[in-house]
C-alpha cells in the first residue's frame, strides 16, 4: 500500500513538474503565465526593413517592434527580443522559447498546422527583383529556367522551389492545382541569409533574378543606384499575422483584442505613418 502511494505521488509530481516547466518556457502559456514570469519573449529576424532591423546603435527597430512593445505594454510586462535567423522562428514559438513570432510571418495552411495565428494584420506581395539591364525577365512565367535567389525560409523561397502550398492555383476542394502554376518553374533556386545577401548575389551576377517581400525589396534595392529593378507583376498576394504556439488561441484571441485596442487608440495608424508615410498602404 505504501510503495503504491509513493509512485502515486512520484507520478502527480511529475505530470505537476511537466505542467509549470511548459509554462516557464512559454510553450502554451496564458496571459497570467506570461504575467507571472514577468516577460514577454518575441521571436523575430532584424533584417526584414521596416518590420524588423537594427540601427546604428545596434537595437532593433520596426513596425512590428514597435507593436510588440505595445502588446508588452499592455500585459505590463518587460519585452524581451529573441534575434534568429528567419528559418528558425516558427521552430522557437512551437518549442516554447518564445512566446509570439513577429517577422513579417505569411499565414497559410501548411504554416498553420504548426503553429496558430493571430488574424492578419498586413497585406503585402511577393515581387520580382532583377537587374536594370535585363529585358528577358517580365513577370513570374519569365522566371521559367532561371537561378533564383531568396531569403532562407520565407515565401520568396518557397515559390522558387515551386513548393505546391505556394506556387500553384488551387482547386475548388483546396488542394493544389499541378496544372496551374503562378510562376514558371526555375532552374535551381539558391537561399541566402537574408534578403540583401540575395540582392547583392544578383548584382554579382550568381543569380538571375530574386523573389522577396515588396517592402523590404523597396528597401533594399535603394541602396543599389538604378543597377537593379522591382518587376511591376507581382508573384503572390500576401498576408502577415503573429504566430503563436499551437493550440494556444487564448493569447491568439488576446492579441487580435490588443490590436482592435491599438486601432482604437490611433497607435496602429501612428505606427503604419511612422514606418510607411501612410495610415494606408
Amino acid at each position: 500500500m505504501k510503495k503504491k502511494l509513493l509512485i502515486i505521488i512520484a507520478v502527480a509530481m511529475i505530470i505537476t513538474c511537466t505542467v509549470v516547466a511548459f509554462a516557464a518556457c512559454g510553450g502554451n502559456a496564458s496571459i497570467e503565465a506570461i504575467q507571472e514570469k514577468g516577460v514577454l519573449n518575441i521571436a523575430t529576424s532584424a533584417n526584414f526593413p521596416p518590420f524588423e532591423n537594427t540601427d546604428e546603435s545596434g537595437a532593433i527597430i520596426g513596425w512590428d517592434i514597435d507593436i510588440a512593445h505595445k502588446l508588452a505594454e499592455y500585459m505590463g510586462v518587460k519585452l524581451n527580443i529573441l534575434n534568429m535567423d528567419f528559418d528558425s522562428v516558427l521552430a522557437a514559438v512551437s518549442s516554447g522559447r518564445a512566446d509570439i513570432g513577429m517577422a513579417g510571418i505569411s499565414n497559410n495552411a501548411s504554416r498553420d498546422e504548426v503553429v496558430d495565428f493571430s488574424d492578419n494584420v498586413f497585406d503585402s506581395t511577393q515581387v520580382i527583383i532583377v537587374r536594370n539591364s535585363d529585358t528577358s525577365i517580365n513577370g513570374p512565367m519569365d522566371l521559367a529556367g532561371k537561378t533564383i535567389g531568396s531569403q532562407r525560409g520565407t515565401v520568396g523561397q518557397l515559390l522558387a522551389q515551386m513548393s505546391e502550398d505556394w506556387a500553384y492555383d488551387f482547386l475548388e476542394n483546396g488542394d493544389p492545382d499541378l496544372n496551374s502554376p503562378i510562376l514558371g518553374e526555375p532552374k535551381n533556386e539558391i537561399g541566402y541569409d537574408t534578403g540583401a545577401l540575395a540582392v547583392q548575389a544578383l548584382v554579382d551576377g550568381k543569380v538571375d533574378a530574386v523573389i522577396l517581400d515588396r517592402f523590404p525589396a523597396e528597401a533594399i534595392t535603394a541602396n543599389y543606384d538604378g543597377q537593379v529593378k522591382i518587376l511591376e507583376t507581382p508573384v503572390f498576394e500576401d498576408a502577415y499575422a503573429f504566430a503563436v504556439a499551437e493550440g494556444n488561441t487564448g493569447l491568439a484571441e488576446w492579441i487580435n483584442e490588443a490590436i482592435a485596442k491599438m486601432k482604437e487608440d490611433g497607435f496602429w495608424d501612428s505606427n503604419m505613418e511612422k514606418w510607411f508615410g501612410s495610415a494606408e498602404v
